[in-house]
């Protein structure tokens, strides 16, 4: 009873300890770096303004929700300068919006086509586009999920499919994914046994993993003596 039980609780547990060692395999293998993209996002250019600038003051006075500021940044998009305010609303709540540093208006959000030239402007290779995706929702399983929405996904036809999400109200790169990432997640979600939204160590499914493989370990003991027990009885 004790070996039919061992048996077929071992099998189940190999196969956790397979996924376990392939995925330690990968991720030892393969640069953390490279997993992220960083070697598929240009480095950081910055180019030097020469447009004039209207006042932030100016550009704070057209934000009707404006309490109190946070900090204020000037960033280019598309070569164009933008003020990027981070502030607190008369709601208490904290806000960030982008104001057009040539002209004071808010920053229209970024089009399809902006955001192409953003996608690539940001990349450190040349290839062109295979697919623009407008995402305004997410799953715990999307490749993009807990980041900031709406976004565009932009796919080029490049070796490991990149895919460039770029923020429909700040124009930046939010999140780049490619192949070497996709397999990284399937291992990660194996690996933490949280095949809902990946990072929950504490989850049911690997609390009772524990516990049955902590039997499986004590019935292998158990195995152990008794194979002895009987081994020894056998060559009195």
């Amino acid at each position: 009873m004790i070996r039919k039980a061992h048996r077929w609780i071992g099998l189940f547990v190999s196969l956790q300890l397979l996924a376990w060692t392939l995925g330690g395999i990968w991720f030892s293998w393969n640069d953390i770096d490279n997993i992220h993209g960083d070697h598929l996002i240009k480095l950081e250019n910055k180019k030097s303004i020469t447009k004039s600038l209207v006042s932030p003051q100016l550009a704070i006075d057209n934000i009707s929700d404006f309490h109190s500021l946070n900090n204020l940044q000037v960033i280019q998009i598309l070569d164009n300068p933008v003020y990027k305010i981070n502030y607190i609303a008369n709601s208490y709540k904290q806000q960030t919006i982008l104001i057009d540093a040539s002209s004071g208006k808010t920053h229209a959000e970024i089009t399809k086509q902006n955001a192409i030239q953003i996608a690539k402007s940001n990349a450190s290779f040349d290839a062109e586009i295979n697919k623009v995706e407008l995402i305004t929702e997410t799953s715990s399983h999307h490749e993009y999920r807990e980041k900031p929405l709406p976004a565009w996904a932009i796919t080029f036809d490049y070796p490991s499919s990149p895919t460039f999400y770029v923020s429909t109200k700040f124009g930046t790169v939010n999140a780049v994914r490619h192949n070497s990432w996709r397999i990284f997640d399937f291992f990660w979600m194996l690996h933490t046994m949280d095949y809902y939204g990946r990072d929950n160590f504490s989850n049911w499914f690997i609390k009772i993993f524990s516990i049955i493989a902590l039997i499986t370990a004590l019935l292998g003991i158990a195995l152990f003596f008794i194979s002895r027990r009987k081994f020894n009885q056998h060559n009195q």
